[in-house]
């Protein structure tokens, strides 16, 4: 039987995960944007495809956590 972890969940604590992956994923991939600068200025070959990479995965990430970002209901305003 397959656990069900978003059921363990409430709205808020995955708004609140998601909020904060997205935050890491975001600095992650300025960082892999200034690594990427920094190759290019030295001809690390190298260096610019790990950079790319990186940014592709995180490009991927980030608009996953996104959708499920707005899957959820709307917060309350409490």
């Amino acid at each position: 039987m397959a656990i069900d972890y978003s059921g363990l969940l409430t709205d808020e604590q995955k708004r609140s995960i998601l909020t904060q992956r997205l935050t890491q994923f975001a600095a992650e991939a300025y960082q892999h944007e200034i690594n990427k600068e920094v190759a290019e200025a030295s001809s690390n070959e190298d260096g610019v495809k790990a950079a790319d990479d990186a940014l592709a995965i995180l490009e991927t990430a980030i608009s996953k956590h996104q959708a499920e970002l707005a899957k959820l209901p709307a917060a309350s305003a409490e």
